[in-house]
């Protein structure tokens, strides 16, 4: 049961709580699985997010339609060399020395004048970045500053990385975000001895969202149910019973995907769309979901793109969790 004080899930790996929390999200019911629904979106607040094991997660990141670019960007924005190399020296200097035993390392520490006494242990805190809000159209993206907050990692009771994020959306960034974690418990891994697959992973969120068209490429992600979306999607009564039964996740993606379908059928060429963020989905859905020939013949269009116009994309390449790292920052 969703409560505004506190939600938690435990899952054995990445993919289950990536998967579980977006199962949740889109086809949980309001004051149920889901406490709060914004008007494209759903979310889970106060969430903790608890992973037994942070193994590299055997996942393609073009199935959520994320590039390499994207992630770079993430990475160039949130983590800053000189803190990460800071960090990663307390890591060197405090927690490598513990000695292992049953593969969990353990340190006993005694308090000094840099430790909070009442902590019993030190915990290692790496700051990410303030990411500034930007000016989008008539929005404003990251109002309200920074989604991911701190990175910390630990030795004791259990190798533990901990994220605290102000929000994520889940079936889009929320992977990503984990995998900044992931690559930061790796590199933890290395000074300390402890593989990532022994370590836990706790991932606090202020509010957890799935958007309705944002978080398309998870909804989308099963060719039957994608079929399925798109039916109930023509069907007006289907989304406003998915509504009045609280259903309000499901409610949103089919709200979000009949306008993609609205677009199609009266020809609407991307670069004559009113938003860049819906027309970049729309381009993402039309090529991952039915071909780049198809996405196609809606290339064009002057009001986004220009003289130019806006083309259609070419289909997302694979790009694998184990292929991810922190090169982008100018750093090994």
């Amino acid at each position: 049961m969703a409560s505004a004080l506190l939600n938690v899930g435990t899952f054995d790996t990445i993919e289950d709580a990536h998967d579980g929390i977006c199962r949740r999200l889109l086809l949980g019911t309001m004051g149920g699985e889901v406490d709060w629904a914004g008007s494209s979106e759903v979310g889970i607040s106060n969430l903790t997010v608890a992973v037994r094991s942070f193994a590299v997660p055997d996942m393609d990141l073009a199935t959520l339609w994320l590039t390499e670019s994207r992630w770079r960007t993430m990475v160039k924005q949130y983590i800053n060399p000189g803190s990460l190399d800071a960090t990663l020296g307390m890591v060197k200097t405090h927690l490598a020395k513990s000695k292992r035993k049953s593969g969990t390392a353990t340190l006993r520490l005694q308090p000094t004048d840099d430790l909070d006494e009442s902590d019993g242990e030190e915990v290692v805190d790496l700051q990410t970045n303030l990411v500034e809000g930007k000016k989008s159209g008539r929005q404003v993206r990251r109002r309200w500053g920074s989604c991911m907050l701190a990175l910390t990692y630990r030795n004791v009771p259990h190798p533990t990385v901990c994220l605290t994020s102000r929000t994520t959306y889940f079936g889009y960034l929320a992977l990503l975000d984990m995998m900044v974690a992931n690559v930061f418990a790796q590199k933890c891994g290395e000074i300390t001895g402890v593989d990532v697959e022994d370590m836990h992973f706790v991932w606090h969120i202020n509010l957890a969202q799935y958007h309705g068209f944002r978080s398309l490429a998870d909804a989308v992600s099963e060719p039957k149910r994608a079929k399925t979306l798109a039916k109930w999607a023509r069907d007006d009564e289907k989304i406003h019973k998915m509504k009045a039964e609280g259903r309000l996740g499901i409610h949103r993606v089919l709200v979000g995907l009949r306008r993609i379908l609205r677009s199609d059928d009266e020809g609407v060429l991307y670069g004559d769309e009113s938003f860049s963020s819906f027309a970049r989905v729309r381009r993402r859905y039309h090529t991952q979901v039915h071909g780049y020939k198809y996405a196609q013949q809606f290339a064009g269009g002057t009001r986004l793109g220009g003289k130019n116009g806006v083309g259609a994309f070419k289909p997302v390449p694979s790009l694998m969790c184990d292929q991810l790292d922190f090169d982008a920052i100018g750093r090994k």
